[in-house]
């Protein structure tokens, strides 16, 4: 579809219409509401094993502060944000997979229907990885771009991506 959200995603899922919704953990409360059966699996990796995800943007980002006197204060503030107790609280609550093992365990044995979005996560690689480092928003533009061309019928997927191509070196 060239412009479905995960939002409208589920939602045709849920009409009973769609053999299958891929979207996430935020997800799963809907479908037990639902009324019908369902599961949860893994997407593949091209080569077999898990699929290489991205990872989210649940970071905590400190900066270089200068006068150092509120790193303190900042300790305090990363600190609570991090901790166990508290990344379990509230990743359950907001139905995210936390970032610690640690955590994880907790949550799948709390709900196994998470488990396969933990190990997702555990395979997952930063979208800047691979040596992209600050070229991604502009490969990740041109990717969306050629993927919305192929689709539309603008291009053929080799044009489409050979434009991609093209706009990235």
């Amino acid at each position: 579809m060239l412009n479905n959200t995960q939002t409208t995603s589920w939602q045709e899922f849920a009409t009973g219409d769609y053999a299958f919704g891929e979207n996430g953990t935020w997800q799963l409360a809907k479908a037990k509401e639902a009324g019908f059966d369902y599961g949860v699996l893994p997407i593949p990796g091209a080569g077999g094993g898990k699929a290489s995800a991205p990872t989210g943007g649940e970071f905590v980002t400190v900066p270089v502060q200068d006068p150092t006197d509120r790193y303190a204060t900042t300790r305090k503030l990363v600190t609570c944000l991090t901790s166990t107790r508290n990344l379990y609280d509230t990743d359950t609550t907001l139905s995210y997979v936390a970032p610690t093992s640690e955590v994880q365990d907790k949550q799948v044995a709390d709900n196994p229907e998470l488990g396969p979005w933990v190990d997702a996560v555990k395979a997952a690689r930063g979208r800047t990885s691979d040596d992209l480092g600050t070229k991604y928003p502009k490969i990740s533009e041109q990717l969306w771009k050629a993927v919305q061309s192929a689709l539309s019928g603008s291009k053929s997927p080799k044009d489409a991506l050979s434009a991609a191509q093209s706009a990235v070196k």
